[in-house]
């Protein structure tokens, strides 16, 4: 589509031809000639505004694209598949028609990029993409929602066995073998199925009811299942924890236990990282694992990020306040990087606590930051103009090329734990954290080693460069009345964290032992 200013450029170069030809006959002896170099040169002026004006669209075009595509599979990314639900909805509203929307995973990905590496692992996603977008039909919408987690959408579906019969031929092609550096390979999805109006009126609603029946089918091995309320207990407790958690974050529950991050040189603890917990009034205190997917699939995401960036600020106040100097680190998600209010929140946050930019720091993964790059790199860059840190979490677990590393505004890698804890073997793990420290060296970044339990570790690290220390060697997480004695004694010795730890274990209401 030609934009008016290219319209206009082409319409003055019409002209500019018919005045050379007009002047070529009409114009006075001795006239004509000057007449025709000018108008040859407006011509060579509008044919560069031409050649200008198509490379600025090219380039919108493909800044649209990647904004609203995956990266590695070139499908729809969430955004844009969220909003093509939304359009089908409205339409199947005023036909009174159905809409479908399926989710799936596959349920041997990790173990084919654990032992063939992420290039493959790439490789793999993109032929599933591709037999999924060839198997739908034309009007169906296929996406790549981040991970090994694809959406269908079926725009128009007479009602669940259309679904059912969509859901078999995908996991039909998708199972499929294929060949990855000459190794056969297979990998079987299951697939959840939601329906519009039956178990959703919303993009969020479906696709947080298709994942509770992806996951009915991944038990029960049954490749595809459809969306029940009583498919299983599992569901039901499920569901209820989702509708406990919307109270949950109004009421209080959700607390903040804090793990502290101790230079290995000098021994002296300078931030904390903000984890939450969730004091459950029957089920005891909850662990993230037990309710931050289901934030993450249900729209609660960010209210609970407001939260605690919330709860951990105002600590941050109090513990300046109370003459201890300490950043404070908060996760956030896929979710939280793909917001584009984001950073006016933090801003607005930072100010209402007085707290400055360079005391917070966020902390995402690798997985995150790949869900949608250039959205991802948009967010960042705006947060570190603000001046807040920002910190890659469980570094080497993900697939994060160095070419983006190299490009995101970061100013940490957290080397996941993983292997750290198994890096006085001195095998791969050892290299694997030698040259992450190297890595970050090179970048001019901090490193921070995740999972350090004991002296061996420390002493490992320390020898290795390694900025930064957290673990079970240094405190396990803690509430902050249990913490802040301890940090008080921190500040005031040298090195007290490594011989007066605070208590080692997180004790849930019922008295069970979490930690």
């Amino acid at each position: 589509m030609e934009t008016p200013a290219l319209r206009i450029a082409w319409a003055g170069m019409i002209v500019a031809l018919g005045l050379a030809v007009a002047a070529s006959v009409l114009a006075p002896a001795g006239w004509a000639a000057p007449i025709v170099a000018l108008t040859a040169m407006y011509a060579a002026l509008l044919r560069w505004t031409v050649r200008g004006a198509r490379r600025t669209q090219l380039q919108a075009r493909r800044s649209e694209h990647a904004a609203l595509h995956d990266p590695v599979t070139e499908l729809p990314n969430r955004v844009l598949f969220h909003d093509r639900v939304h359009h089908a909805i409205a339409r199947a509203e005023r036909a009174g028609t159905r809409v479908a929307v399926l989710l799936l995973d596959l349920d041997r990905f990790k173990e084919v990029n654990d032992t063939l590496g992420h290039h493959n692992g790439d490789l793999l996603l993109h032929v599933v993409g591709d037999r999924l977008a060839t198997t739908v039909r034309a009007g169906d919408s296929v996406a790549r929602l981040g991970g090994d987690e694809f959406a269908v959408l079926l725009a128009d579906v007479n009602g669940p066995e259309d679904a059912r019969d969509a859901a078999r031929r995908l996991h039909e092609a998708v199972a499929a073998r294929l060949e990855l550096e000459g190794i056969g390979v297979e990998v079987e999805p299951s697939v959840g199925i939601a329906l519009h109006p039956d178990h959703g009126s919303d993009p969020e609603t479906l696709l947080q009811r298709a994942d509770v029946a992806m996951y009915a089918a991944k038990r029960a091995h049954a490749g595809a299942a459809i969306y029940s309320g009583d498919v299983d207990a599992y569901s039901r407790e499920r569901l209820e924890l989702i509708a406990d958690l919307r109270r949950a974050i109004d009421a209080g529950e959700l607390v903040l236990h804090f793990q502290p991050k101790a230079t290995l040189a000098q021994r002296r603890v300078t931030g904390v990282e903000a984890l939450v917990r969730w004091q459950h009034p029957e089920q005891g205190l909850l662990y993230p694992d037990a309710f931050i997917p289901l934030a993450e699939h249900t729209g609660l995401m960010r209210p609970l990020t407001l939260h605690i960036l919330d709860a951990a600020l105002r600590q941050c106040r109090s513990w300046a306040d109370a003459g201890l100097d300490l950043g404070v680190a908060v996760n956030i998600s896929t979710r939280n990087l793909l917001d584009l209010t984001l950073p006016e929140t933090v801003e607005q946050l930072l100010a209402a606590h007085g707290v400055s930019a360079e005391r917070l720091e966020l902390e995402i993964t690798e997985t995150t930051i790949m869900a949608d790059p250039p959205r991802s790199k948009a967010v960042l860059a705006r947060l570190s103009r603000l001046g807040v840190g920002l910190a890659v979490d469980d570094f080497g677990t993900g697939y994060t090329s160095l070419a983006w590393l190299r490009d995101l505004p970061v100013t940490t890698l957290k080397i996941d734990k993983s292997f750290v804890l198994d890096m006085h073997t001195g095998g791969g793990d050892s290299v694997i954290v030698r040259s992450t420290v190297q890595l970050g060296r090179n970048l001019g970044l901090s490193v921070v080693a995740e999972g350090v339990e004991d002296q061996q570790a420390w002493d490992e690290l320390a020898a290795l460069g390694c900025d930064l220390a957290q673990g079970y060697f240094l405190s396990r997480p803690q509430p902050v009345e249990v913490l802040t004695p301890w940090l008080r004694a921190a500040a005031d010795a040298a090195g007290p964290a490594l011989c007066h730890r605070p208590d080692d274990v997180e004790q849930g209401r019922d008295g069970r032992v979490v930690g």
